[in-house]
């Protein structure tokens, strides 16, 4: 065996695993509605027996199409019960220990059909089916053909001796006998492995030139290995030369680091020097600032003149405070008395009015009564009442003329002393400002005999800040001079850092170059040492494809499957010959020959088929019908025990709907004879029979009866 190609034996013994059917149920299905289901549990042999039409060639319809969607009938539309949409078969079937359940279905529903396939197996852990379906039909009867590893092809050209069919393996041509002889024996499966052959010598080829490739780039790698050694010595010298170069310069820039280092000391000693002197500066003027505020404290007279001039200004501002008060009482009278007259003339409108309608009510009225107070009325005394009425209103409106022009006097006297008031309020509300000014000039004049005695120190402590601000100013100069001559040399330091940057990159370059030519050398030996295992490897390889050449010769046409046909072809003839031996008392024998001659003189595979009797070799075709139906007979049956013990065969039952109305009476106890010497060779052997007379040679019996509801079955 080599890489899983081909591990199993193409012979086994007839405990090999094999399908055997248990139970059909049938729904709508050519002349069938819906029968009981059919158990073929218990029966090794049995006759399907019924009268002509009632459906007994059906019943292997119905396993084929379960099986394989497959059957007489061209359309499957056609398999649908009269008249009706929709058909269903089940077939339930044991494999070794398993049990499987085939569910195909087929509806009509008007222009559309609808086809279902469900495969599943029985879990008796939980005593129920599982589902083996695939997510399409085709999926799943590709599952189904690789579980019987068996075709619809296959199963009719040996297993199934279909009606009117028998003579489907002997009356092809001798190539297609041989593929169906090949299929039979399970030949596909070297098909298979010649392609698996075919393409590991494609990868072992491809893997070949691969390897040959990246040998002949190690080749030309290697063969460079004085260059790189060169490049690596320059590269060491340019490193060497840049490590010189740098060390120069970084020692310059080092002078310079230096250089700004007291450069940057002497700044911040300038820094202090230039606070201390600030400071020194602030408290000399502080130390002024005291002596001259000390020289004016002690100035006497200037304080006393200072504290007479605000004692009359004091003075001046108290005496004018009655008349502050003697304003605001003005105000306030007459701001109560035009408050009344406002009030007489809001008032005198009102009770204008009446007395002018009652005058208008008299003007108007013609009435011998007055008008508003119903008494009798003259003339004269209309005109003395409505004279009376037009002198009160008149003095009405002169009053109030004159409280309005009194009114507006008022407002002017008052404007008048609210702004006196206002100025002497403004000018009063400093007395405060200059009481306390008082205050301070007699305290002043208090304290001018201790500022005199202060001014002494005043004067010292000034004279000691005016050296020290000298002192540091003069040290400021000193440290600027100074760094004067720490800057010299600093002008050309952004040169030399550019210099330096330059000379740091050409460093690191160098070294990256005698990094990588030594990186370059290492790989040099890595590939080296890979070159051994990829020689190692090659030889391995060719070693491999010479292995795989020599498998696909074996797995080839003119390999194991001719040995395996050539050694099948002598078991078919004889078992073929023993039974048609049986069949024809004798007379009848064939003879397969598996290679024919070409005119140009070479061997080609063929599978003729010879018969003879006493007269000498005939062609099939010249003899009877019911010999051609023996001759048929033997080879098929040979061919299903071929099958029944082919490797990976899982099809261990005979299926016989052809025959016996072709023989006579003798020929038919030999094919019953012959029957019965393979039953061993089967599990399950179903024969329909068209004649009531072979009713009874079988041990069991499938009884088909035709019905106005469609046919039922039962086994008797």
């Amino acid at each position: 065996m080599v890489d899983g190609l081909w591990s199993p034996p193409w012979k086994k013994e007839q405990s090999e695993t094999a399908m055997i059917p248990v139970k059909l149920e049938l729904h709508n299905f050519l002349a069938y509605r819906d029968p009981d289901p059919l158990s073929f549990e218990g029966i090794h042999i049995a006759c399907i027996s019924g009268e002509n039409g009632a459906g007994k060639s059906s019943l292997l319809d119905a396993i084929t199409w379960a099986l394989w969607g497959k059957a007489r009938s061209a359309s499957a539309d056609d398999l649908i019960y009269q008249n009706l949409r929709e058909t269903r078969v089940a077939l339930e079937f044991e494999m070794g220990d398993a049990r499987y359940l085939v569910i195909r279905q087929r509806s009509i529903e008007k222009k559309t059909t609808l086809s279902l396939l469900e495969l599943q197996v029985w879990d008796p852990a939980v005593g129920e089916w599982r589902g083996l379906s695939e997510p399409t039909m085709r999926a799943t009867q590709e599952r189904i053909d690789g579980l019987l590893h068996l075709d619809y092809d296959t199963f009719v050209n040996s297993a199934f001796l279909a009606q009117g069919r028998a003579d489907e393996f002997t009356a092809k041509p001798p190539f297609q006998r041989t593929q169906i002889l090949a299929a039979i024996l399970g030949l596909d499966r070297w098909a298979l492995f010649e392609d698996r052959a075919k393409e590991k010598i494609r990868q072992s080829r491809e893997k070949i030139q691969r390897v040959e490739e990246r040998l002949s780039e190690m080749e030309r790698e290697l063969v460079r290995r004085n260059e790189y050694e060169e490049q690596l010595r320059q590269a060491l010298r340019d490193a060497a030369s840049s490590a010189g170069s740098l060390a120069e310069l970084e020692a310059s820039w080092t002078a310079i680091e230096q250089r700004r280092a007291a450069r940057a000391e002497l700044e911040r000693q300038a820094e202090e020097a230039a606070r201390r002197e600030q400071a020194a500066e602030r408290e000399l003027k502080e130390a002024r600032a005291e002596l001259d505020a000390l020289g004016k404290s002690a100035d006497d007279a200037a304080a006393e003149k200072e504290a007479a001039d605000l004692r009359v200004r004091r003075t001046a501002l108290a005496a004018r405070q009655p008349e502050l008060e003697r304003d605001l009482s003005q105000i306030r009278e007459l701001i109560g008395m035009a408050g009344r007259l406002r009030g007489e003339n809001d008032a005198l409108a009102p009770q204008t009015e009446p007395i002018k309608k009652r005058l208008e009510t008299l003007e108007t009225s013609t009435a011998p009564e007055c008008p508003t107070c119903g008494q009798p009325l003259t003339p004269e005394h209309r005109k003395r009442v409505m004279e009376e009425l037009a002198r009160e209103i008149d003095s009405r409106r002169e009053k109030f003329k004159t409280n309005a022009a009194r009114l507006k006097d008022l407002a002017a006297e008052i404007d008048a002393l609210q702004k006196d008031a206002s100025a002497l309020q403004a000018a009063l509300q400093s007395l405060p400002a200059l009481e306390r000014k008082l205050a301070e000039a007699d305290a002043a004049l208090g304290a001018a005999s201790g500022a005199r005695e202060k001014i002494p120190a005043a004067q010292s402590r000034a004279s000691r800040w005016l050296k020290t601000l000298d002192d540091e100013n003069a040290a400021r100069r000193k440290i600027q001079d100074q760094m004067g001559e720490a800057s010299a040399g600093l002008a050309d330091a952004e040169k030399l850092r550019v210099r330096l940057d330059r000379a740091r990159l050409e460093k690191r370059l160098a070294d990256e170059r005698v990094g990588g030519a030594r990186q370059t050398l290492a790989a040099l030996e890595e590939i080296a040492r890979q070159r051994e295992e990829r020689r190692t490897e090659l030889d391995a390889a060719r070693r491999g494809l010479s292995v795989f050449e020599e498998l696909r010769e074996a797995f080839g046409k003119r390999g194991i499957p001719t040995m395996v046909i050539e050694t099948a072809v002598p078991e078919v003839e004889r078992e073929a010959n023993r039974l048609l031996g049986e069949m024809s008392g004798g007379r009848m024998r064939l003879r397969m020959e598996t290679q024919r001659e070409t005119k140009t003189g070479d061997a080609r595979d063929t599978l003729e088929i010879k018969i003879s009797d006493e007269l000498g070799t005939r062609a099939y075709e010249m003899y009877s019908g019911g010999e051609a139906f023996r001759i048929n007979f033997a080879i098929r049956i040979a061919l299903s025990k071929l099958l029944a013990r082919r490797a990976g065969s899982r099809l261990r039952a005979l299926f016989i709907d052809e025959g016996f109305g072709t023989q006579d009476a003798a020929g038919r106890e030999r094919l019953i004879s012959a029957i019965q010497s393979v039953q061993n060779d089967f599990d399950r052997i179903l024969v329909i029979t068209h004649l009531d007379e072979l009713r009874d040679a079988f041990p069991a019996r499938i009884e088909v009866t035709k019905t106005a509801g469609g046919s039922q079955v039962r086994v008797v």
